[in-house]
């Protein structure tokens, strides 16, 4: 008796719904990875403002960590008041997760944004990406209209100079994403870092060769402060 085959239109189907499937045990997996990863942090972040309540109105810096090392941050800001709720590691989903823990509470006059770095490393196409940024301009832009947003570019290291066209491509999509929203600025920090060749000044990091030393900084420094300054300088909370 032959055996009964199931058509091919069929089959496709069931792996198309398979694939689909697990496609979301695996989103579910990260996401609870992300938060056994990052919860004792975010409780931190929110015991030390209950403790210590941060100013509202203030200018807050959010990503990963290459915003928790930025140790001289209030300094470099200097008279700007500003918040530094970096997790160091982080990618832009999981700013997402985060953002009504630590970027809405405080109601910022603006967010500073650095992500992407490690989404890069971890395998993702820029247009994964800038859909999580799109995510995170649609939802603040609900709740908090009048806060201005501001994308600080990817930066190139030695580590990741292989990944370096990736994050390009990036940080295009995040200068078009600023120029079709309100509120919205790309601030290129990536170019002054770069040296006439087109890759990185290896004076700008730290013998890991990914992350930024004070020089790196001070290039950062130079580019977002005259920005925020100019916006922020004449109306900041005491």
């Amino acid at each position: 008796m032959p055996q009964s085959t199931l058509p091919t239109r069929t089959i496709r189907l069931i792996l198309i719904v398979l694939a689909l499937c697990s496609g979301v045990v695996y989103i579910a997996q990260t996401i609870e990875e992300s938060r056994e990863r990052w919860e004792e942090t975010i409780k931190g972040f929110e015991s030390a403002d209950q403790a210590n309540p941060p100013p509202q109105n203030a200018i807050l810096f959010v990503g990963s960590s290459s915003i928790v090392f930025w140790r001289s941050l209030a300094a470099d800001m200097a008279p700007l008041t500003v918040i530094n709720r970096g997790f160091g590691g982080s990618q832009m989903f999981e700013l997402n997760m985060y953002r009504d823990r630590i970027v809405t509470p405080y109601k910022p006059r603006a967010v500073l944004v650095y992500e992407g770095d490690n989404d890069v490393a971890a395998g993702k196409q820029a247009h994964e990406i800038l859909a999580e940024y799109e995510d995170f301009v649609a939802h603040l832009q609900a709740k908090l209209p009048a806060t201005d947003v501001y994308f600080i570019a990817v930066k190139p290291s030695i580590r990741r100079a292989h990944l370096w066209s990736t994050m390009m491509e990036v940080n295009q999509g995040l200068q078009a994403i600023a120029n079709t929203h309100e509120h919205v600025r790309f601030l290129d920090t990536a170019t002054p870092m770069l040296q006439n060749d087109g890759t990185v000044n290896p004076a700008l990091l730290v013998s890991d060769e990914l992350h930024m030393n004070a020089a790196g900084y001070d290039v950062w420094t130079s580019v977002l402060r005259p920005v925020l300054m100019k916006a922020y300088g004449e109306s900041m909370p005491e």
